[in-house]
């Protein structure tokens, strides 16, 4: 890439060898390409199925990520999708043509809050009973900080918030989503949990000149914990 000096003649798009360009308002030429890879290659094929996987994904945890990873995203200049597939790549493999992921490994969120430990899941149909430690002691956690635990079902491609407590509260109830009219197949869906400081949490803390930066509006300094993988239930059975 080599910077172009200014010219009376405007030189944008390409002529003969040589395409140049503008960016940041700046003029700037390169080789025209003359060869190509083979986009049939393993190698292509392997790169192209993990970035769809990636992003699929990615799009299902959508309401997650943007409570857990919207600081992490806008510190790099990234939106949170392209966030979640940069510190997540380890847990996508491919193989035989296919893509295995590592659910339990996933990270959807990141930051200084203090994790809740969680000691009892029981389910009993699409009622579930969690018991976690509330109280971490005076220098780690704070006991108005907020639990938020969603359930995700990545085949039939749901994520929903099913509860959010204050940590002090050691436990919680909740219903899962019925979807039974959708599958006639055993659903399973995984569980996974932030903390957010009481002090954010719902809250906008967007000043007037994020918010007319950030289209979406999304709350960029929530202050959360690392995401947590609290296991799996399966409802339902085949007919």
């Amino acid at each position: 890439m080599a910077k172009v000096k200014p010219s009376l003649i405007e030189q944008t798009g390409t002529i003969g060898d040589r395409v140049y360009y503008t960016r940041f308002g700046k003029l700037f030429s390169r080789s025209k390409a003359t060869a190509f890879n083979d986009n049939k290659s393993e190698a292509q094929q392997r790169q192209r199925a993990l970035f769809k996987a990636m992003q699929h994904t990615s799009s299902i945890l959508g309401s997650v990520i943007q409570r857990g990873l919207a600081k992490e995203a806008h510190a790099h200049g990234h939106v949170e999708n392209n966030e979640f597939a940069s510190i997540n790549k380890q847990c996508f493999t491919y193989a035989d043509g296919t893509v295995h992921i590592d659910y339990p490994r996933l990270i959807l969120s990141t930051g200084p809050i203090a994790r809740v430990d969680f000691t009892n899941c029981h389910a009993d149909g699409l009622h579930v009973e969690l018991q976690f430690e509330p109280y971490i002691g005076a220098n780690h956690a704070n006991l108005d900080d907020v639990v938020f635990i969603y359930a995700v079902e990545f085949q039939v491609e749901v994520c929903q918030l099913v509860a959010c407590v204050e940590r002090r509260a050691a436990s919680v109830a909740f219903d899962l989503p019925d979807l039974s009219e959708e599958t006639d197949n055993p659903i399973t869906f995984h569980l996974y949990a932030i903390v957010e400081a009481a002090n954010t949490a719902c809250v906008s803390t967007l000043s007037p000149d994020e918010k007319k930066a950030d289209k979406n509006h999304r709350n960029i300094n929530r202050r959360v914990s690392p995401s947590i993988f609290i296991g799996t239930i399966t409802v339902g059975s085949a007919n």
